[in-house]
């Protein structure tokens, strides 16, 4: 992992390994496209559940390998903004139930029955159109923008 910057005091696989919201940035013939999604951070890779038929950023990813996934901390009432940015190549894998369910238990918690059942049956019983989207880092930054949040005055 080539890291251009790291200024969170802290290292960068323990930031990633928080259950914090990823933005896929792919490449389209209109333009960018960014899609929210969910990550593991396994084996100095992110990986990204999707689904053929109802996600449009594996088709994006085959097409046009380049992409990016921010992941952000944000919390204004601390002041709160951490940022690791991921530049690199993205592949579509074959589904990998230990690794989905990996993925899902940072999110949902380490009991597979106490999940949503959209969750759970997505492990059990994948379709033939669940895969993975691994994005391998060309180039990592990541960022403390923390400041010094506004103090509360009447309850504002």
């Amino acid at each position: 992992m080539n890291v251009v910057e790291n200024t969170l005091g802290a290292s960068i696989e323990a930031f990633l390994a928080r259950p914090l919201f990823g933005h896929l940035a792919t490449a389209a013939p209109e333009g960018a496209r960014e899609s929210p999604v969910w990550y593991l951070w396994e084996d100095d890779a992110a990986w990204i559940l999707g689904d053929s038929s109802t996600d449009t950023f594996p088709d994006r990813v085959e097409k046009h390998s380049g992409c990016a996934l921010g992941v952000v901390d944000f919390d204004a009432e601390r002041g709160l903004v951490q940022h690791v940015g991921i530049r690199g190549t993205g592949t579509v894998e074959p589904f990998d139930r230990d690794l989905a369910e990996r993925l899902l238990a940072r999110y949902l918690g380490p009991d597979r029955t106490d999940w949503d059942s959209r969750f759970s049956g997505y492990v059990a019983d994948p379709t033939d159109t669940a895969l993975l989207v691994r994005i391998e880092p060309e180039s990592v930054v990541a960022r403390d923008q923390s400041y010094a949040p506004a103090p509360v005055r009447n309850g504002h």
